[in-house]
This record gives C-alpha cells, structure tokens and sequence, in this order.
C-alpha cells in the first residue's frame, strides 16, 4: 500500500475540544469558577453551594443514582458521536482504494479506544488509522493503537514535528532522524580523528526536551547511533518525505549520525504521512554536501568540499 499522501494535520488547540463552551470559558477568571464550569460541564456539580445558577438546582432536586445515570448517559452519548464523527472522516478519506476486511477483534478494540477520542486533530488520526486498516489489515498494531490511545495532542504534535524531519536510508525503510555526519579529520586537522558536523533540531520546531519525551514515549529509540562507512560505490539512497536522493562520499570513512524510530513509532509515522519541512531539508542538503556529492530527483548535483 503507498503511504498516505496527505498528512494529518494535529493542532492542538485546548479550546478547541469543547466548542460549545468556548465563549463561558471566556469569562472565567478564577480556578474556584473553573473547577465549577468543569463539574457542572461534567454534571458533577451537586454539592456546589451559591453557585447562582439553575443548573444546581436542578441537579440537586435528583436523587444519586439518578444524577449518576444522567452523567452516563451523557457520556454515552458523546462517545457516540466520537465514533460517528472518526467514521465520517475516514469515510470522507476514501477514494477508490482497495479494500480488505479488518479483523474483528482489532475493530472492537479500535472503537473502544477511539470511543474517547474528544480532539478534532487527534479524530483526524484516528480515522486515517480506521482506513489504513480498511485497506491493509494488519498494518496498524495493537501496541501502536494503545501508544496512540495515551497521547495527549501536545505529544502527538511533537511526534509530528519528529516524523517531518525523517528520512529512511539504505535498504532499511525504517524512518530516521538524521542528524549529520561523522568524518575522519584531514591532513591538516592537527591529531583530531574525526571531525562531527550536526544539524540543531531544535531549530526546526525539535528542541530536546520534545526529543527526550519522544524517547520516553518509547518512539523513538534513546541511544544516537552511527552507520558504518559509507561506501563510494553504489551510491547510498537516502528518502526524505518523499524525496529520493542518492549520496556519494568525496573521501572514506564518512559516517551517517542518526536516531532511530521504535517500530510502533514507525507505525504512527506512517499515519502522519509525508510533510516535509523545507528549511530542514534545505539545510540537509547543504549539511551532507560538505562531505558527499548529492544527487537529488531533479537530477541537480550539489558538491561541496570542507
């Protein structure tokens, strides 16, 4: 299956989650007033005393079990349209792609999970993961949905930032992120061995705290690692976003510094689809000229010696 061609979006957006009370929120300015527009939101707000609104009274004319039932209900309610509002937009996804069968049990858990899914950025993954299974079953993991599940939208958009700045090289089609080189000094370079020149990805929206969280997350793999020498020929295929181009060392003992994605960060990836950030791979690109000769898709080559 070719990989989703337009990415999901995540924004996150607090007010966002509950438009309806956007404009009550407004007026809050205290936490005491905003616990209670939480719990009369969550109808939670019982025990509220001169809070000035007919919603207490009301609530308090209710016996327990039947303030409790009212709250099930509403939350049953929600879950519902969470669910019809993830189908829509997976529906809304669809072309004319192929179609297999999801398994059963993966669908029930699927809609377990995504039955609490309240974000309309997180629902937009969530329907792009409903249709990746459509139409390949099998290619979206428990573990990945139960990651997905314990997202918040703040590390779902870091996770997005990560995933438009990686890249897969070689014949490992596991997703990257590329950091710069490691290079034997030359002959003027006074005992030095290597020589290391990186890209700062915190200049890219990346900065290591959300790298560090990734890594937490189990996303991304915690060690920095290093590939061997790159060979002068064949050429070394390196895939950004889409964009293929072919890397050829100026001298030996050139090596590639990278982090890996774990497999499930791999899978989410997956979802996000490509979106590339051009600054980063415009720097990329000038970054690895420094040591290699660069073919791009356009045929251009870039050489550069330092």
């Amino acid at each position: 299956m070719s990989e989703n061609k337009q990415p999901v979006v995540i924004e996150h957006d607090n007010t966002a989650q509950n438009a309806s009370h956007h404009e009550k929120k407004a007026y809050i300015k205290d936490s005491a007033s905003r616990v209670l527009s939480i719990a009369q939101s969550f109808g939670l707000d019982a025990l509220f005393k001169d809070s000035g609104n007919s919603a207490k009274s009301e609530s308090t004319d209710k016996s327990l079990i039947e303030r409790a039932l009212l709250r099930e209900k509403k939350r049953k309610e929600q879950r519902q349209k969470n669910l019809e509002q993830i189908l829509k937009l997976a529906h809304s996804s669809c072309k004319d792609e192929t179609a297999g069968d999801p398994d059963q049990d993966w669908l029930y858990r699927f809609f377990d999970m995504a039955q609490d899914i309240h974000n309309t950025s997180m629902q937009r993954l969530w329907a792009q993961v409903l249709k990746r299974e459509v139409t390949n079953p099998g290619s979206t993991s428990m573990k990945a949905l139960q990651a997905l599940q314990d997202m918040t939208p703040r590390e779902a958009q870091n996770l997005q930032r990560a995933a438009s700045l990686a890249c897969s090289f070689g014949s490992d089609s596991s997703r990257k992120l590329l950091l710069g080189f490691k290079a034997h000094g030359g002959i003027f370079s006074f005992g030095k061995r290597d020589t290391t020149n990186t890209i700062n990805l915190g200049g890219h929206q990346l900065p290591y705290s959300s790298l560090l969280h990734l890594i937490e997350l189990g996303l991304i793999l915690g060690t920095e690692l290093e590939s061997g020498e790159i060979d002068f020929d064949p050429a070394l295929n390196l895939v950004y976003q889409g964009k293929t181009m072919s890397l050829q060392p100026i001298s030996k003992g050139v090596k590639l510094i990278y982090y890996r994605f774990s497999p499930t960060g791999n899978e989410l990836c997956k979802l996000l689809g490509n979106k590339p950030n051009i600054q980063y791979y415009d720097q990329l690109i000038a970054l690895l000229s420094q040591k290699f000769t660069v073919q791009t898709e356009a045929k251009s080559s870039v050489h550069h010696t330092v």
